[in-house]
């Protein structure tokens, strides 16, 4: 008995000491759970503000280790900006860039994804713009783009406080950016805040103005007068103008505007042909620099190729600006006698050293020739200076082959076979004498078979015949017609042609014609009809 109350309590007492560990095991257990939940994902921002394109390093510790932590831009936005993996102990880090959202208050949110614990940090995006270039001169374009407006909101952009907003005005999108272009004003050097301004938010970006000179002209002769023009030196300073280390600025010197520009006169001095430097420098060191082409005369033809007696176009460069200028074929003068009699602006080279006449060459032998442009001799008309010359080539008359669709098959002794536009050629129909016409052109003279230029008659009233050819155009007075052949003058000349091919045309001229021949022989054969009549009568009866 006593044994068995032994065994009871051992029972009892193993029961308890089992039922006091499992419940102990529970708790510790309920206790780890407990401590994990209780330290949640952490998170920091670093910086904590910034604008559209800002890194910005989120980091944190708890998070589940090697588990995926995520990152968004507010908890009410949710706008995804990264993910990256928990080291062993639950620490991560990784690198974000702002995006471009209207200005305010924010929120960095990370999400621990295997727990869903989340975590936030405060962040500010601010407002911002860039300048794009970022230096320039006067009227230099330039591009703003800003980001961290308000939503959909009209922008103003001043320049050193110059408003400089564009029309249409600019306006923002929903994201609160934008983009505009402004020309840069006319100002001194140095640098300048450019302020873009939603009326509530506004964003400021540095510009930096140089000096810039412009040349008009950029090239030309010895004695050509230049004028250069700058802006963004210093205000109210002294800049001298250097042509290739030789001084040619004005006396006594100008100062620059209160805005640092100005405008001066120089004239190209007495250099060879090349490519020269022109600076202009201020009295407070500003200094620009650009190129200048004193060129070689230049003479050119057209056309250069001629047949015959043909007008010629001679255009110049590099001729020395505002003097006239004497061009000879060969040994022979080609100026007008007029236009050198009253001194024609024709044949002056402008400011520029641009020089352009016109001249009829004189009928010559085929051969090549030597066209020479000289300046003139003080104040006589004899030639000075050869300035330049330029070849051409006098060919015989041209034939023409045929004409399809405008197109005209050429022969040019000594070139051979062409195909040309009839109005690119400037062909003109200047002679006919009887089947033979002769087309004037920018080629030179060309002759041609009637037929080649689709002559016909389309119409006759009386005897004023209307003709048709390719060229154009023409009337003329039929004189006489043998068989079917008509001759026809005109004031270019004399037209023999056939008019039994002319549909309707034979028949209206001929009736008129041969019927007035046939009165003609009807009122003859009726006065020598009564004349017989009456010889008769006196034979019968005597005489009175």
């Amino acid at each position: 008995m006593k044994m068995f109350a032994k065994s009871l309590l051992w029972k009892k007492t193993h029961t308890m000491i089992f039922t006091a560990t499992l419940i102990c095991i529970m708790i510790t257990a309920a206790l780890s759970v407990t401590s994990v939940r209780a330290s949640p994902i952490t998170v920091v921002a670093s910086p904590s503000s910034g604008s559209a394109g800002t890194i910005v390093s989120v980091s944190g510790n708890d998070a589940t280790a090697y588990g995926e932590v995520r990152v968004y831009l507010d908890y009410f936005i949710g706008f995804f900006m990264a993910t990256t993996i928990a080291n062993s102990t639950g620490g991560y880090s990784t690198n974000v860039t702002v995006p471009a959202f209207p200005s305010g208050s924010y929120s960095i949110l990370v999400l621990d994804v295997t727990t869903d614990d989340t975590a936030f940090a405060p962040f500010i995006i601010q407002t911002k713009i860039a300048v794009t270039p970022d230096e320039g001169s006067c009227n230099d374009e330039v591009t703003v783009a800003g980001y961290g407006f308000d939503s959909v909101s009209p922008i103003t952009l001043t320049f050193n406080e110059t408003n400089v907003t564009p029309w249409p005005q600019p306006q923002t999108d929903e994201f609160g950016s934008f983009k505009a272009k402004f020309n840069i004003p006319k100002v001194p050097n140095g640098t300048y805040d450019v302020n873009a301004s939603d009326g509530a938010n506004y964003a400021l970006a540095s510009f930096k103005v140089i000096p810039k000179i412009t040349l008009s002209p950029t090239s030309g002769p010895s004695a050509t007068a230049v004028f250069i023009s700058g802006t963004g030196f210093t205000q109210s300073a002294v800049v001298s103008i250097e042509f290739s280390h030789i001084n040619v600025t004005m006396y006594p010197p100008f100062l620059t505007d209160l805005d640092g520009s100005f405008m001066q006169l120089f004239f190209v001095p007495e250099v060879s042909d090349g490519v020269y430097t022109v600076n202009a420098t201020d009295d407070t060191g500003n200094s620009v620099i650009v190129q200048f082409l004193v060129p070689s005369p230049i003479l050119t033809l057209e056309p250069d190729t001629v047949t015959g007696s043909s007008i010629v176009t001679a255009k110049g460069s590099g001729f020395p600006p505002n003097q006239p200028v004497l061009l000879y074929l060969e040994d022979n003068m080609m100026v007008g006698l007029v236009d050198l009699m009253t001194g024609s602006k024709a044949l002056f080279a402008d400011e520029y050293g641009t020089y352009e006449y016109s001249f009829i060459v004189p009928v010559a032998k085929p051969g090549v020739y030597q066209v020479i442009a000289y300046s003139m001799d003080g104040f006589g008309f004899s030639k000075g200076e050869e300035l330049a010359s330029a070849p051409i080539t006098i060919v015989a008359d041209a034939l023409l082959l045929e004409i399809k669709d405008k197109i005209a098959t050429i022969i040019i002794p000594d070139l051979g076979i062409i195909k040309e536009n009839l109005t690119a050629i400037d062909a003109k129909l200047v002679s006919i004498e009887g089947t033979t016409a002769t087309i004037n052109s920018t080629i030179g003279l060309i002759q041609a078979d009637i037929e080649s230029i689709q002559l016909s008659i389309t119409a006759i009233d009386g005897n004023i015949a209307t003709i048709q050819t390719i060229l154009g155009t023409i009337e003329g007075k039929i004189t006489s017609i043998e068989g079917n052949t008509a001759t026809i003058e005109t004031d270019i000349g004399t037209v023999i042609t056939e008019i039994s091919n002319v549909k309707g045309n034979q028949e209206t001229f001929t009736i008129p014609l041969y019927a007035s021949l046939a009165l003609a022989l009807i009122a003859a054969a009726g006065v020598i009809f009564l004349t017989i009549i009456h010889v008769i009568a006196m034979r019968k009866t005597g005489p009175e």
